[in-house]
């Protein structure tokens, strides 16, 4: 909010940090509306401030402020300062900054000749108007008397004023490039002269002329004249500072006097004020950052004084800002602190709801209505219904502060999405569920896009807030659906950072996918609604390739991935593989440091669960122990090592959202985050309290209303087992043991597979790995490692294993043999011996039978 020559109102938007005490900490994890149901189906139906201030006025032409200027994929935003010297030369660019360190204008045309006219006389103009400004300026410490300095200025000011109206007489397709600027400084030269009057019908007239001289370059961009600095946007900013004056003093206020609440501010006469809050909205409706943030500043500052609210709220455009800055940027009271209407929880505590600050229409313990906003809402009902602006934004504010008869009045006059939202609340508070059903339908009916009196992030809120109303209705596919919608739009539309949190619906979603619906019920959802998105187009260049592929993952593909996993640990392999993301799908890959570099490599989800596959089937098919050892070893290996893609829950116990890195964060993780504690780590104390059996745990993490017994006995029988973080890791060691067991106990493979199983399991589980070496020194032939057992593991020789028991036996013969050398030749003899006699037993008996048959 700087005036190009003044200092504006809001001019250090960086200072609206200073406004607000913002709690922040790390890890982030998002809003999950089904952590509280209670308080997602209560909060204040609401929009974020810049989406409402943007519609507190319609614009009557095109102009946008640049940063409104909506830049295609892949192209740079426009520079305003090049685009200034748009068509010309280097020479002529050079020449333009010679002119403008000229000592006056005169001598600054009289350098530009080979620059075009409009840029001629508009560098030649700024040089005077700058001059003119300074003169004054610096009149307490020139010689000369302050009447002279002045009456130089006056003569700069005017021959400035007859350049750029030179600029403006010029034909259109020679004037058009500067033409917005010279009436932009045009304006500026009206407003110093104003500025210099002391008094009298002069100053009257020179005062009434500003907003014409104000709107002369809107009506010339709006026209088609060049306006590449935004100058006919910025200058209903410029025109409003002309009423934020103190009328006492005459000094102008700033964003200072607003945020600090100085006399200036208070001396503002409330009429001056409306004006000023309306030609903001007007900059801000064109996207006008320096309007919304000068809005801001203002509202807080009214808000805080009943006196001022009751000054402004007989203008509409006033009385809709302080309304809508009311429901988004300020919060109610926690634990009778003033001060923490002002303090942002968002990112800190997701109990506070979507917007960051403290709603007390959730019902939160501690928390109570703002008197500023019960004020505040007091105030317009006593003007009477009919002078309302903006009823539903209203009636949303007297819902969050507890005036449900007047809610219930102002909904009932307007028909738009967001009251139907208002609606909805106000019919579960009296228990009418079919109402607040119907209610719900009718506000998302048209999504994804609803009307404008919600914004995107709104209706995709209404949508999660149904599925949490449908969920308690033991609806869960249904509920599953409106989930899904809300999450696959947030793909396209991304977070609203101003007033809306983000909000975790895919985490919703997968929560209600993995831990409520059946298997069969989710793949049939799925297989109807579901299907795999496309790869996207390879990135130009390698640079943030990752980021690329990671932002081109869809819920869809989770959705689906998610399924593939839960198929794979119901054994059902061969029905998951087409959920798994392609081979050759360059959005999932891995990463890994490998000589000094991060190397990515790509994962092959559908190899890998073919490969578990096939170990699995050799592991319960194979004819020999020992194939049937080597598959469970295989089949180990993989789940240890590829378990999270292979098989790991979304959520709790392996969280595979996030990779892994923190035990918690999404889904129902209280109960199974302390039970995740295994006797034999630290903290293992606290696991003793968590109740012991599926069905109680799910009694304490799915505690209060809006929750089913049926979609508790579901969350139950769907628990991981065993319930461990990273479960596929106590998977893996299962395989182990049946490995070993398929092995002789006294082979090499033997040891080897134990000693895989000590080195997996001895950070995971460390009573567990002890129980292998133990079993390792109990039934297992000492085999040097070369290190100790558990860290330098060979592989397996399953072949050697397989004829072990053979070998062994002739093994065992032959160093016989070698310890009694007299007794085994004695043997020897004796059988070639026995062997003799049975020879000569069969002959004799051979011949004596044909010598019978001849006699015959």
């Amino acid at each position: 909010m700087l005036n190009r020559k003044y200092l504006a109102l809001g001019g250090g938007v960086a200072l609206l940090a200073g406004a607000v005490i913002v709690h922040a900490c790390g890890p982030f994890f998002p809003l999950q509306l089904l952590d509280n149901r209670a308080g997602t189906l209560s909060g204040t139906p609401n929009n974020s401030f810049a989406y409402e201030v943007s519609r507190l006025v319609t614009p009557g032409d095109h102009l946008l402020a640049p940063e409104a200027v909506r830049v295609p994929a892949g192209q740079q935003p426009v520079d305003s300062a090049k685009a200034v010297l748009a068509g010309l030369s280097p020479e002529q660019i050079a020449t333009l900054a010679a002119m403008a360190k000229a000592a006056d204008g005169d001598a600054a045309y009289a350098m530009g000749s080979g620059v075009p006219e409009a840029q001629r006389l508009y560098a030649a103009a700024d040089v005077d108007f700058g001059h003119a400004l300074a003169g004054c300026a610096s009149t307490a410490a020139s010689d000369a008397t302050p009447q002279s300095v002045c009456a130089a200025r006056e003569r700069l000011l005017n021959r400035a004023a007859t350049r750029l109206n030179a600029i403006l007489a010029l034909p259109a397709a020679t004037g058009a490039p500067r033409a917005v600027a010279a009436a932009t400084e045009l304006a500026a030269i009206a407003q110093a002269r104003a500025d210099d009057c002391t008094g009298g019908d002069a100053c009257a007239t020179l005062t009434a002329a500003l907003p014409a001289a104000y709107a002369r370059p809107r009506t010339l961009a709006a026209n088609g004249a060049a306006d590449p600095e935004g100058l006919a946007v910025a200058s209903f900013g410029d025109e409003a500072l002309t009423y934020l004056h103190n009328e006492k003093t005459g000094k102008q206020c700033d964003y200072r006097s607003f945020l600090n609440d100085t006399p200036c501010a208070a001396a503002i006469a409330p009429v001056n004020l409306k004006q000023a809050i309306g030609l903001y909205a007007q900059q801000a409706a064109r996207g006008g950052n320096s309007g919304l943030q000068s809005l801001r500043f203002i509202a807080a500052w009214v808000l805080a004084d009943k006196a001022r609210v009751a000054s402004l709220i007989d203008d509409p455009v006033a009385q809709r800002l302080l309304v809508s800055y009311a429901l988004a940027r300020e919060g109610d009271i926690v634990r009778d602190r003033p001060e923490s209407a002002f303090e942002y929880y968002g990112g800190y505590d997701n109990s506070y709801g979507p917007t960051g600050y403290a709603d007390a229409a959730r019902g939160d313990k501690g928390i109570k209505s703002n008197p500023s906003l019960v004020s505040l809402v007091e105030a317009i009902r006593q003007r009477g219904i009919d002078h309302v602006a903006g009823a539903d934004r209203l009636a949303a504010l007297a819902y969050r502060v507890g005036r449900y008869d007047f809610a219930s009045e102002l909904v009932a006059r307007e028909h738009s999405t967001l009251a139907s939202w208002v609606s909805a609340k106000l019919a579960l508070r009296r228990g009418d569920t079919a109402a607040a059903v119907e209610a719900y339908a009718q506000a998302s009916k048209g999504f994804p896009v609803a009307d404008s009196s919600v914004e995107p992030a709104g209706a995709q809120l209404i949508k999660g807030e149904q599925a949490v109303l449908t969920l308690s209705r033991g609806q869960y596919v249904e509920a599953l659906g409106y989930l899904f919608d809300a999450a696959s739009r947030q793909d396209s539309i991304g977070v609203n950072n101003d007033s809306v949190s983000d909000v975790a619906y895919g985490s919703d979603m997968a929560y209600i996918a993995e831990r409520v619906l059946t298997t069969d019920e989710l793949k049939r959802f799925v297989d109807s609604r579901v299907p795999a998105s496309a790869v996207p187009p390879t990135p130009s260049s390698d640079a943030g390739v990752d980021a690329y592929y990671a932002l081109h993952q869809t819920t869809a593909d989770a959705l689906r991935y998610l399924l593939a996993r839960r198929l794979v640990r119901d054994g059902r392999i061969d029905e998951a593989l087409p959920y798994f993301p392609a081979d050759d799908d360059p959005r999932y890959g891995s990463f890994s440091w490998e000589g000094g570099h991060t190397i990515r490599k790509q994962l092959q989800l559908r190899k890998l669960a073919r490969d578990y596959a096939a170990a699995l089937d050799e592991a319960q098919h194979a004819w020999t122990r020992t194939n049937r050892a080597r598959g469970w070893f295989a089949a180990a290996t993989l789940a240890k090592q590829s378990g999270m893609e292979l098989m790991g829950y979304e959520q709790g116990p392996d969280y595979h959202d996030i990779d892994g890195a923190f035990a918690g964060g999404s889904g129902r993780s209280g109960v199974v985050s302390a039970r995740v504690d295994r006797a034999s780590d630290p903290g293992a104390a606290s696991a003793a309290t968590v109740p012991d059996t599926p069905a109680a745990r799910a009694e304490v993490e799915l505690a209060g209303p809006f929750v089913t017994v049926d979609e508790k006995r579901r969350y139950a029988a769907s628990e991981s087992n065993p319930l461990t973080r990273f479960h596929y890791r106590e998977i893996a060691a299962d395989y182990i043991v049946k490995a070993a067991d398929g092995l002789p106990p006294r082979s090499q493979a033997f040891a080897a597979v134990l000693c895989r199983g000590t080195d997996w399991m001895r950070n995971d589980d460390p009573a567990r790995a002890r129980g292998f070496y133990r079993r390792y020194i109990k039934e297992g032939a000492y085999v040097d490692f070369g290190g100790p057992f558990g860290t330098l593991c060979p592989e397996p020789d399953f072949q050697a294993a397989a004829t072990f028991t053979y070998m062994q036996a002739w093994h065992n013969v032959k160093r016989d043999a070698g310890r009694n050398k007299k007794r085994v030749a004695l043997i020897g003899l004796l059988l070639a011996a026995g062997v003799i006699g049975v020879g000569v037993w069969r002959y004799r008996r051979g011949r004596a039978r044909r010598a019978e048959g001849s006699s015959k």
